[in-house]
């Protein structure tokens, strides 16, 4: 008898697998599997119409099925491939340690340092940045660092000349500059250091070194929604190299051609996954925090006022070795993938709604995650490991809402269209009789409710079959904030059924607008129970109550939630953006 699949789907995003490589709001494989060993069976044929990084292609392989994978994305193919790579894990180790050998010997010194403990020449493991702001009035320099190191009680946010008010919007960034190097201590614990005239020295070097203008480089055009929303015309930031530091820059690049003339493809194809795979840490992009790194945020093209310039030598072996532990869980069943390169998993470079490569009634399950609307541009994103690929996405095929520039015009109606034809092809592909689950996320019932008549339209049965959610833990700093801001935590699955005996398209079933105010009353009331872990608990049970009663949310926001479980006296803890129950 087949397991069933639980009311709440919680899989931490920690496993091997899902932190090898980062691509935006992936879904773990832990949590694909139930779905398709529930809804097929061994040797079916499972697809996945926006297939992003290919979790439900690997999910599928180690079930034993067989996967048709698409979407627009070419980075997303590049993962799903360098996931599915199966190489020897020794010669794959051995093939890494001699590129990088050789592009140490083809670079340059550029990591060199002096350990100031005891004065022998090391390599540095990271350097430390800083903005220098400018204040307007008098025009005095402030190493942004050096000012945020300064304890609170003393620390004053006005200039140290003119006593102008001091506000990161309103003074200009007048460049960055090293303000620490980090390297391995006599007793092997890292250490902080000043920055030396060496690693100076260092910096010019690499900043004059003409491969500079050989990187891969792809622009990011003011048209792109990513562009407004990051600020880049500010800080002039209109190609993707100018994210990286000159020597960074210029090692990637010599480590990239070194992979790139590898002759076995599948060695190749993995230690390119890994490559791509630093890219974003590798960069402006990695943030500092006094208490540890912050990462880089992939949602956006944000560069810290303090940042960090790490050895990328360190990370790409980190990243090798993560690549090992990965296939040790992909490949734990041997020969899971046959003998074809990528063994019984297709990933075809294809929209959606034109999926002509694949049958009629030739599917026996889906499980697809389609883009959230307008919460995350994954092309705009892309760009930045897609320069080095040097193939790109076309943007304009993407299932998104555009909030910004001339696009904003009837964005929701293009999304909204999209989803339709895309729904009407799975229709189309799946067996009758068969079952497609979709994971979705919105803070707006109106964007749930586009994506239930676009389910609808296309011709599955009003009420899914099932409604899981999906909480995948570990929120972001934004995530965890839900209580004061207007972000969804977890997500929703919905299962929905291709009747046997309908035609394709037709309509079923009568909807009619929610009153959200009886829906949130009533969810409010069952909030103690200990489901509703967080405000996006309890936005998600109205959605799924809502969904079982034939009803739309248009008039739904997950900041009505909010203001109402903050009348009703629950507070919200800031660390943790779990719910307290009010006290009585």
């Amino acid at each position: 008898m087949k397991k069933p699949i639980p009311d709440i789907v919680q899989v931490p995003r920690t496993d091997p697998i899902y932190n090898c490589h980062g691509y935006l709001t992936k879904v773990p494989v832990n949590a694909i599997l139930p779905f398709i060993e529930y809804y097929s069976e061994p040797n079916d044929t499972i697809a996945d119409i926006f297939a992003g990084s290919g979790m439900s292609g690997i999910a599928a392989a180690i079930s034993g099925r067989n996967a048709l994978l698409s979407d627009i994305s070419v980075f997303g193919q590049h993962i799903a491939q360098g996931y599915l790579s199966k190489v020897n894990p020794s010669d794959f180790m051995k093939t890494a340690k001699r590129v990088v050998s050789v592009v140490r010997k083809n670079a340059g010194d550029f990591y060199k340092t002096i350990r100031l403990e005891d004065g022998k020449p090391v390599e540095l493991i990271r350097t430390i940045w800083s903005f220098v702001y400018v204040c307007p009035e008098c025009g005095h320099k402030l190493t942004f660092f050096d000012h945020v190191n300064i304890p609170d009680k003393e620390r004053k946010e006005v200039c140290s000349d003119c006593g102008k008010d001091f506000s990161r919007r309103s003074w200009g960034v007048r460049g960055d500059v090293p303000v620490r190097v980090v390297v391995d201590g006599v007793y092997g614990k890292q250490i902080e250091q000043e920055v030396q005239r060496v690693d100076y020295d260092n910096i010019s070097r690499a900043e004059k070194d003409p491969r500079l203008k050989k990187v891969p480089s792809l622009p990011i055009d003011p048209d792109r929604e990513m562009y407004s929303r990051s600020g880049l015309g500010k800080r002039q930031l209109n190609e993707t190299k100018s994210f990286f530091s000159a020597r960074n820059a210029i090692i990637l690049k010599e480590l990239w051609e070194a992979i790139s003339g590898i002759t076995d493809s599948a060695i190749r194809k993995k230690l390119q996954f890994a490559f791509t795979a630093i890219l974003p840490r590798a960069s402006r992009r990695y943030q500092w925090s006094k208490q540890r790194p912050l990462n880089a945020q992939n949602q956006t093209y944000y560069i810290s006022p303090v940042y960090y310039e790490w050895n990328v030598f360190e990370l790409f072996m980190r990243k090798v070795k993560a690549a090992i532990r990965s296939d040790e869980i992909v490949f734990s069943d041997g020969d899971i993938l046959g003998k074809t390169e990528f063994g019984n998993v297709t990933y075809n470079l294809a929209s959606a709604d034109s999926l002509d490569h694949i049958a009629s009634n030739s599917i026996d399950y889906v499980f697809t995650d389609p883009p959230f609307g307008s919460n995350i541009f994954y092309s705009d994103m892309s760009l930045f490991h897609e320069a080095w690929l040097g193939q790109m996405t076309n943007h304009e095929k993407e299932a998104v809402i555009h909030t910004c520039g001339s696009k904003k015009e009837n964005a929701a109606g293009r999304y909204e269209n999209l989803l339709k034809k895309a729904f009407k092809e799975t229709y189309r592909i799946l067996k009758p009789g068969k079952y497609m689950s979709v994971v979705f996320g919105n803070s707006k019932g109106s964007v749930w409710s586009l994506v239930l008549r676009a389910l609808r339209e296309a011709g599955f049965d009003s009420v899914p079959d099932n409604i899981a959610i999906l909480d995948k833990g570990q929120r972001s700093v934004k995530g965890l904030s839900s209580g004061s801001e207007n972000v969804v935590t977890v997500d929703l699955i919905l299962t929905v059924h291709k009747p046997s005996d309908r035609a394709s398209g037709e309509t079923n079933g009568k909807w009619k607008q929610a009153d959200p105010k009886n829906l949130i009353r009533a969810a409010i009331s069952n909030a103690d129970n200990g489901d509703a872990k967080n405000p996006s608990y309890v936005y998600a049970q109205i959605l799924k109550e809502a969904i079982n009663q034939h009803l739309l949310v248009d008039n739904l926001h997950l900041s009505d939630v909010l203001i109402a479980l903050r009348n009703a006296g629950f507070g919200i803890d800031a660390k943790k953006g779990l719910l307290i129950p009010p006290s009585n």
